[in-house]
């Protein structure tokens, strides 16, 4: 007579045989929950990079995503704290739970904490506000920055971007990069005019990334903001590539490159500590 086991001991014995079964993979399910989750990342970067809170409307317009996913999609964020809707008029911002994702990154990023110390020294020694950034999908992402000494807090700034074409961070490190790496990331999306002094013009932009290897600092002239002016040096790695850059800032150009020295130096220090 055939005797049936149960279905936890055929398992069993079936990988004790190197015959376990298993439940076949369904690829359609796979990418439908590959395509949820870049759905549900596009609605956490509309959200952010927003400069006011967003209806879900405005949300759905932003992330490419039909009003009931998106509706769907922030229910299930505002429910992990990663949203926060206001009960008010039900706008959406960006909610306390992904404050530790973003501070275990920063308190493990090797770069940062090395440079941190010489940020502050060099802000002391200019009197100016310094900043640390580095490349992030074709954009300038700061991960510190040291306010001027006369004012009268001292933080460190972290999460804002910017377009490398309108900032020294973003050339001081595009110059230094292969020539083809230059090109796709220059080529990859629109260059942006955040003034009108910003370089949007490739030819124009590759002349000022040459100028910028010659005298060993990059310069944004009122490229990123009017009234500010900032001057950029490379930190390299080991392998002597670019990998970061820092750079002080202020309300005009000539008290900058005074500095140009001490922060082509602060660069160095980095980079050799790194």
């Amino acid at each position: 007579m055939l005797s049936v086991l149960p279905l936890e001991d055929s398992r069993r014995l079936a990988k004790r045989k190197g015959t376990a079964t298993t439940t076949p993979r369904d690829p359609d399910v796979d990418r439908s929950t590959v395509k949820s989750l870049r759905k549900a990342m596009a609605v956490l970067n509309a959200v952010a990079l927003a400069e006011r809170p967003l209806t879900i409307a405005e949300l759905a317009v932003r992330a490419r995503i039909a009003r009931p996913t998106a509706y769907r999609l922030v229910q299930t964020l505002a429910g992990e704290g990663h949203l926060v809707q206001s009960p008010v008029d039900g706008r959406l911002s960006i909610g306390f739970s992904v404050l530790p994702l973003a501070a275990s990154l920063l308190d493990r990023n090797r770069m940062r904490l090395e440079a941190l110390p010489h940020l502050h020294a060099l802000a002391q020694s200019t009197g100016e506000r310094v900043n640390l950034g580095i490349l992030h999908r074709e954009q300038v992402l700061y991960l510190a920055g040291v306010e001027k000494p006369s004012l009268p807090t001292i933080y460190t700034r972290f999460g804002k971007t910017v377009p490398a074409n309108c900032s020294s961070l973003g050339k001081a490190i595009l110059a230094f990069m292969r020539d083809s790496e230059v090109m796709a990331i220059l080529q990859a999306r629109p260059l942006v005019a955040l003034t009108p002094n910003s370089i949007t013009d490739i030819p124009r932009l590759l002349e000022d990334l040459e100028a910028t290897r010659r005298r060993g600092y990059a310069t944004d002239t009122e490229e990123a903001a009017p009234g500010t002016h900032c001057i950029g040096a490379t930190i390299f790695d080991a392998a002597n590539q670019p990998v970061g850059a820092i750079s002080i800032s202020g309300r005009a150009e000539e008290p900058l490159r005074a500095h140009a020295d001490l922060l082509r130096h602060t660069a160095e220090v980095i980079s050799h500590v790194l």
